[in-house]
């Protein structure tokens, strides 16, 4: 079986791709063959990361452009840039399924703080689902009409954070 093949077979698209040019690297720079495998592991491993953070966020349905680097701080009052941060900073909260509650009135950035942390979190490697709670009420209904509140229960399951939207 020749390497193309065999880099297919164990899924390695990075090792593929990149794997004449670190070759040729490799002979002119003497690489070891450490080094070598190091470099095609590098580039592996970050595209599995690039395709897991792009696949989550793209499943989590998140608002665009609503990132922490789009948020504007200096807009929020001290005391909630420094728990927005102590979120940001320290995601055991998500690992231990605790609620963070965002309240204020409409228009103040509660809805970008939620999904700047989805995104974040995404990237952390925890996955998230962002849903309004009218959506979230009408899928269960309609899960629950069609029998299958169980299913769609066990769809949920899969996102450690779920954010849900506009509950007023």
């Amino acid at each position: 079986m020749s390497l193309d093949l065999m880099l297919k077979s164990l899924n390695l698209a990075a090792f593929n791709q990149y794997l004449d040019e670190f070759n040729q690297q490799a002979i002119e720079q003497t690489w070891s063959y450490s080094d070598f495998l190091s470099k095609l592991c590098e580039v592996e491993l970050a595209r599995r990361f690039q395709t897991r953070v792009s696949n989550w966020t793209r499943d989590a349905k998140l608002p665009m452009g609503k990132t922490f680097s789009s948020l504007h701080f200096d807009d929020l009052p001290k005391q909630t840039q420094q728990q927005v941060l102590q979120l940001k900073d320290n995601h055991q909260w998500a690992l231990q399924a605790d609620n963070i509650l965002l309240f204020g009135p409409s228009g103040v950035g509660k809805s970008h703080i939620a999904a700047a942390l989805a995104y974040h979190l995404i990237e952390k490697g925890i996955r998230a689902k962002w849903l309004s709670a009218t959506a979230l009420v009408q899928q269960l209904q309609i899960a629950k009409k069609d029998l299958d509140l169980m299913k769609y229960m066990t769809r949920l399951d899969k996102y450690r954070v779920l954010i849900i939207d506009d509950i007023g």
